[in-house]
């Protein structure tokens, strides 16, 4: 017998409307019909909360919102449903956030005379030219050539790196130590620099 596009579950927080993820919203909106006329007034005045896999769009949600309230449901938006609520239901744990650290993505090269200064790490998706700059107080990593000033961990984290594709006449700076990067320092692949016995080294990543 196939899914019904629509099921209702009740709890002692209210009722849990699960949408079927695969089926389309024309489905999904006759099923939430069917099932509030078969209730036939069963479900006036239960606070509700839909629950979808998958992002409705907002004229969605709020068209199948307006479905439930013409047959008397009390949207409930903000429940926090208690895990065995959401086991009964057969609705899946809610993700877990996990700790992070501020990032910030640069999705362009980097040409003489422009800066990037951020608090915390920085990739950028491009090279660094001679006369740009870089700054941030974690982690830098170049996704393409660094030929510019980079200083990671500049608010002291000495345990701070850089890593691009290649440096190539650089002028690196980790907390409060520096490297300026001859041309005859030559490595294939990616590059890491990172602080190790108080000065700079620089390690081949290809191994």
């Amino acid at each position: 017998m196939p899914k019904e596009a629509v099921d209702i579950k009740g709890t002692k927080n209210g009722l849990i409307i699960l949408l079927d993820p695969n089926r389309d919203f024309e489905d999904i909106k006759t099923g939430l019909k069917n099932k509030m006329e078969s209730a036939s007034g069963f479900f006036s005045g239960a606070r509700f909360t839909l629950y979808h896999e998958k992002q409705l769009y907002p004229t969605e949600k709020t068209e199948l919102e307006s479905i439930c309230k013409s047959y008397g449901l009390i949207p409930n938006p903000e429940a926090k449903w208690p895990l065995n609520a959401r086991k009964s239901a057969g609705i899946p744990k809610e993700p877990v956030d996990i700790p992070g650290e501020a990032a910030l993505l640069v999705k362009r090269t980097l040409r003489s005379g422009q800066m990037v200064n951020y608090h915390g790490h920085v990739t950028v998706l491009g090279n660094i030219h001679p006369g740009a700059k870089v700054l941030a107080t974690g982690n830098i990593i170049v996704m393409g050539t660094c030929s510019g000033f980079v200083h990671a961990g500049q608010t002291g984290n000495k345990e701070a790196f850089i890593m691009a594709f290649q440096f190539n006449n650089s002028h690196l700076r980790i907390a409060d130590q520096t490297l300026y990067y001859e041309p005859e320092q030559s490595f294939t692949g990616p590059v890491l620099a990172k602080i190790e016995q108080g000065k700079i080294i620089l390690l081949a990543q290809y191994e």
